[in-house]
């Protein structure tokens, strides 16, 4: 499948190879007369055309989906008539896909000023805000370039520490069971867990691709080798003795990673399908590069706080669960490594801007303003 753009409509061609934009002026002309083709677009402004070519004469205008204001035209190429059907599933999945987007976009640009939240600040939350304001500034200028030629392939990261108890045990096996291919990545403080307790949750899925990253010594290990990561690309997180103190290990695991397409799973994030298909054909993924999943509450955050993170009002948006996170590094790297920064300053982010580390991804996407998707099913 290829697409053009031609006299001002986008194109889909199906049923030929790649051809350049006068040889596809070409198949049209051969179709029918172009001044005719125009004629009949304009008889359908708003809705998706699609044109079936079939030797060499138009055999239909169909209109598929009524009313939608998409200057689109789909031509299907010595198509036989039972290939009709395949037709219409994906001139519909692309108009799904564009509905998705549009909404996407209703969400991202959502105007700050027609934020409806009237509560005051506390009196002392206000120099609060100019403190976090001053210190985005500076943490804006530590992020590090993306480490070309360093990140390759796709993989799954987990955090092991204080918080999982026992559950990674369970999410290990189920990553095992849904049969992926891809490596999985387990990353642990050594403050946190102890080498021989890593090792022993490799011997559990024994089937899996998987290794245990320290953090400290930079280091990867299966039950059969051992190899050092380049320490410069290990980017621990500041910890201190504070609760919550695992959370910024999740960020900090994604950009430490030797992926350059992460799958990242909390320890209490199961899968019952094998996730390959997410980075392959996800078109929201494939469009943006993130794919975040929906937390049960929308945003809390004060009209002051989108200020201050100099971008539109989010607060018809959902707060983000940081469970389930799939992101391309190459295109997304400096939101990604702002998280981490926030993470390291968790003291004061967690308790005047969110509420854990779930929504820094979210936030810190803003503030860099990279672009992100965020899943609109409600989590049940």
């Amino acid at each position: 499948m290829s697409d053009y753009l031609v006299n001002g409509f986008k194109i889909f061609l199906l049923g030929l190879p790649d051809l350049p934009t006068e040889a596809l002026k070409n198949v049209i002309r051969h179709c029918e007369d172009l001044d005719q083709l125009g004629a009949d677009l304009q008889r359908y402004p708003n809705s998706t055309k699609v044109i079936v070519c079939k030797s060499n004469h138009v055999i239909g205008v169909d209109e598929l989906l009524m009313n939608h204001s998409i200057d689109t035209l789909y031509v299907f190429v010595n198509q036989e008539d039972q290939d009709m059907q395949e037709c219409r599933k994906f001139v519909f999945r692309q108009e799904l896909i564009r509905r998705h987007l549009a909404s996407h976009s209703r969400f991202y640009d959502y105007s700050a000023g027609i934020c409806n939240i009237t509560d005051n600040l506390p009196r002392e939350r206000p120099r609060i805000l100019v403190n976090i304001s001053e210190l985005l500034i500076k943490l804006r200028e530590q992020i590090v370039p993306y480490p070309e030629e360093y990140f390759e392939g796709r993989g799954i990261v987990l955090t092991v520490g204080f918080a999982q108890a026992s559950s990674e045990k369970v999410t290990l096996k189920m990553i095992e069971l849904s049969g992926t291919q891809l490596p999985v990545q387990l990353w642990y403080s050594s403050s946190q867990r102890s080498h021989n307790y890593m090792i022993q949750l490799l011997r559990a899925v024994p089937k899996l691709n998987a290794s245990v990253c320290c953090f400290e010594t930079a280091q990867c290990q299966t039950m059969i080798s051992v190899w050092n990561l380049n320490a410069t690309h290990v980017y621990k997180p500041l910890t201190s003795n504070l609760p919550h103190r695992s959370f910024p290990y999740k960020p900090a695991a994604i950009i430490s990673s030797t992926f350059a397409e992460v799958l990242f799973l909390n320890c209490d994030a199961y899968l019952v399908r094998n996730p390959d298909y997410w980075f392959r054909s996800d078109p929201m993924y494939l469009h943006f590069g993130a794919l975040f999943f929906p937390d049960a509450f929308l945003s809390r955050q004060h009209p002051a706080v989108w200020n201050i993170l100099n971008t539109t009002c989010g607060q018809n948006e959902f707060e983000l669960d940081s469970s389930v996170i799939l992101v391309d590094k190459t295109r997304v790297w400096k939101g990604l490594y702002m998280t981490k920064l926030m993470n390291d300053h968790h003291q004061l982010f967690y308790e005047h801007i969110t509420d854990g580390d779930k929504d820094t991804f979210r936030l810190s996407f803003r503030y860099m303003h990279v672009k992100y998707y965020l899943v609109m099913i409600p989590c049940s």
